[in-house]
């Protein structure tokens, strides 16, 4: 998982390294506002995600490929019309939040929710590779899905120059997703197919159609709550300065968030295994949490070395001369993405282990970020101070959440 997102995220850094170079800074900050929209209009994808993870792990810790393919299909149903609700709404809404947002076209909206839509199908089959530990195949999906969505990206940006057409590329990505994942996920499934001739419904099995409802609704709140922690950054700088700014802080926050992504991959492996644990009422392993939290902090305090002792050749790699502007800041983006990483591993620690008290303070976490760029945004370095100090306030309290349950 380490390997193929490095390798995706290569592929994602290259998509910007071009696009940022053929549009002018306050189009490229839109093309920011439009992924962060993509993010959290994506919202039931986190909660799918969660999901479809907690529960397809317990089936492969069990190999019961009977009770996989049945869940899929249960899914697929369901969320097929969930999805296309979600795109109409989006629809509907999307001059709405142009306006309050200040867009320049509506076309980058109606993209980014037919985007959503294939995306959220594309999420049942990702988490069902994720589930049985299939991280080669799902690293593979992740890679041709920005393959595709760099060349869509560079070519579209090249000919027209406006964030609403390279918006396109997104949508690209998406059903590129969609397909390979559900491809590779239905050789999982097939065996349950040609295998055992067991009758017993996977919800008689594992779970009861009450506690999937249950489940599903707390779910929902805590990756909602996670997903506009992790992205409502952009929209707020957006929101609250001017457009050059959102477009500096987008492309800083970009160069260090590559420690959020590649820390994601050690969070993703480490999930299965924690909800399976969680399922069966066992203590999460403390010598696992330990190694993740190691491997996060080795990585993170490479990088940082690196954007406080080069960062202006680091922008100009990435972005070009023109986005060289106060290089000394970088390092900070790199600390506000490395406790983003913390926060986000103690949530899921906390979701594993069934405790959706974690929402509550998911939610505080939010207002920290508001408050506090609402009230210091006349320059970057106060804007990356204001989250860098609201994510670590939000993982502190996380952890002595999750350290208190566990002591006790």
């Amino acid at each position: 998982m380490m390997v193929s997102a490095g390798a995706g995220g290569l592929l994602g850094y290259l998509f910007h390294f071009v696009v940022s170079r053929q549009l002018p800074i306050s189009q490229y900050g839109e093309l920011q506002s439009l992924l962060s929209l993509f993010l959290i209009f994506g919202i039931f994808n986190s909660a799918l995600s969660y999901f479809v993870v907690k529960h397809t792990s317990v089936f492969a810790a069990h190999k019961d490929h009977e009770a996989n393919r049945e869940f899929a299909e249960f899914l697929s149903e369901k969320v097929s019309r969930l999805a296309l609700a979600l795109f109409v709404f989006l629809f509907v809404v999307s001059p709405l939040l142009a306006k309050l947002l200040h867009f320049s076209s509506l076309v980058g909206f109606w993209v980014i929710g037919l985007a959503t839509f294939f995306s959220t199908l594309a999420v049942i089959y990702q988490e069902i590779l994720r589930g049985w530990k299939e991280f080669a195949f799902l690293g593979l999906v992740g890679i041709f899905a920005a393959l595709i969505k760099f060349i869509a990206g560079a070519s579209l940006a090249y000919f027209f120059h406006r964030a609403s057409a390279v918006s396109f590329s997104f949508l690209l990505m998406a059903l590129t997703s969609w397909y390979l994942a559900k491809y590779w996920s239905r050789k999982k499934i097939k065996k349950g197919e040609e295998g055992s001739q067991k009758k017993t419904s996977w919800k008689e099995k594992y779970f009861s159609e009450v506690s999937l409802q249950k489940t599903a609704l707390k779910i929902f709140f805590f990756s909602l709550t996670l997903v506009l922690v992790s992205n409502l950054d952009i929209l707020l700088v957006k929101y609250f300065s001017s457009a050059e700014t959102a477009g500096y802080y987008g492309a800083f926050s970009l160069i260090g968030k590559i420690i959020l992504w590649l820390n994601l991959a050690a969070v993703s492996v480490a999930l299965p295994g924690a909800c399976v644990d969680g399922y069966k009422g066992k203590r999460l392993g403390k010598k696992s949490v330990l190694k993740v939290y190691f491997l996060m902090t080795a990585l993170a305090l490479g990088f940082l070395l690196v954007y406080y002792l080069v960062p202006e050749f680091i922008i100009n790699l990435f972005f070009g001369k023109k986005y060289v502007f106060e290089p000394r800041l970088l390092w900070l983006f790199g600390v506000m993405s490395f406790l983003l990483s913390l926060l986000t591993l103690e949530a899921n620690l906390s979701f594993a282990r069934h405790d959706f008290r974690v929402v509550y303070l998911l939610v505080a976490t939010g207002g920290v970020m508001i408050g506090s760029v609402a009230t210091y945004h006349q320059n970057l370095k106060e804007i990356v101070a204001a989250f860098s100090l609201s994510f670590l306030v939000g993982y502190l309290s996380i952890f002595a959440l999750n350290w208190f349950c566990e002591k006790n």
